[in-house]
């Protein structure tokens, strides 16, 4: 890579890779309190405010783990070359995948099940009719959140061609072209043009369930997503440009988000729809596409900003959160889902239930984290390297 690139590691963007994971833990125990989603098992009575909090919050976070882990894929492939990241991506995507949708999901699906009567037989029984009755939501078998870790494995093989390409010298020359661009004013923001297209082409007919068939609008943004996280990683001067447009982009981040509560909230699914009664004009539509695109990237550079000018503090902390990263993301639903199944039907408030419920989660994927991290016939089935390795080598890469 040529003087452009980032050297070294960058703490704040391994802070905003564990506070993005981390938030993961937060959103998906306040959907145990609206009105539907997943997972299913919900609070009798919803709460408005977790329902404001999931709809802001649905808008970027994706997104953000999608741009961290380009990001990490430029860091991985410095020491590296195209078969050894393959050999690493698999070993690092594909059989954590494998050990969840065998042993992590089930027992959470089996929960579900339970506490919406849809199943009465133990857990064994459960497992007996795996792959006997369908896919979920009919039947027992589940990605669930490991749907994630597919896409990402998928974007870093559609990926190699451009990865290949940014790392030689005429790559290089195009990036530096580009950055000078970029870098002008607030040309960074015309991302938005180009993924602006793709929602507009794709979410109509692929409003999408993350099952790969019906979810082209989702992947084509987020793997537009993804890219932009690696070039932004292969170019020093971008993230420079980026810390300092902070302000403006939080600004705007702030204003869209507004424009879309405003013009497009709806209680009932606890989103943002352009449908009024049932019925949608181009206008609407084109709107909802732009200003949805425009609010995600601005929120994204402004994680990015903020993360550049206050979070570039290296030390322990960060490096024990980067490597529970992992054990977390594939633990932490089960949990929830656990922990629901047993606080949901008591006597609480909704502010006891979730705190109960966030708090025991986080207690809990630590506890088994430190456990797991110590036994090296586990370690692999996390996402984690082996022992000998120094904790967050290519951490950023997940």
């Amino acid at each position: 890579m040529n003087g452009l690139a980032i050297e070294g590691r960058r703490s704040d963007l391994d802070w905003l890779r564990v506070i993005a994971f981390g938030l993961l833990i937060y959103f998906h125990a306040a959907v145990v309190f609206l009105p539907s989603g997943i997972p299913m098992i919900q609070n009798a009575q919803p709460s408005p405010l977790l329902q404001v909090f999931v709809a802001f919050l649905h808008q970027f976070r994706l997104a953000l783990l999608f741009l961290i882990s380009g990001v990490g894929v430029c860091f991985a492939l410095r020491h590296r070359d195209r078969r050894a990241f393959l050999r690493d991506r698999a070993q690092r995507l594909v059989v954590p995948l494998a050990a969840g949708v065998l042993v992590v999901v089930p027992p959470m699906v089996y929960l579900e099940k339970r506490f919406l009567g849809a199943f009465e037989g133990s857990l064994v029984d459960f497992y007996a009719g795996l792959f006997a009755n369908g896919v979920y939501p009919r039947g027992h078998l589940s990605w669930h959140h490991y749907w994630f870790i597919a896409y990402l494995f998928l974007f870093c093989l559609l990926g190699v061609p451009v990865f290949s390409y940014l790392k030689s010298a005429a790559g290089q020359a195009w990036l530096a072209r580009w950055t000078r661009v970029l870098v002008r004013g607030a040309s960074v923001y015309l991302f938005i043009v180009p993924v602006a297209i793709i929602e507009v082409a794709l979410r109509a007919p692929f409003p999408g369930f993350r099952d790969l068939i019906h979810d082209w609008a989702s992947f084509s943004h987020w793997f537009a997503i993804f890219l932009a996280g690696f070039v932004l990683a292969c170019s020093a001067p971008l993230l420079g440009r980026i810390e300092q447009l902070r302000a403006l982009s939080l600004g705007l981040g702030l204003l869209t988000t507004a424009l879309l509560f405003a013009l497009f909230w709806s209680p009932a699914s606890s989103g943002f729809t352009p449908l009024r009664n049932g019925a949608v004009d181009v206008g609407a539509y084109l709107g909802f596409c732009l200003v949805r695109v425009a609010n995600t990237w601005f929120w994204l550079l402004a994680c990015l900003g903020y993360a550049g000018r206050f979070l570039r503090r290296p030390g322990r902390v960060l490096d024990y959160l980067n490597e529970a990263v992992y054990p977390l993301f594939c633990l932490h639903l089960t949990i929830i889902v656990a922990l629901a199944y047993l606080i949901v039907p008591l006597d609480w408030t909704i502010a006891a239930k979730y705190l109960a419920i966030t708090t025991g989660t986080v207690a809990i994927t630590l506890g088994l984290f430190e456990g797991i991290r110590r036994v090296a016939l586990l370690r692999p089935f996390f996402g984690l390297g082996s022992m000998a390795s120094q904790p967050g080598g290519d951490s950023q890469s997940t």
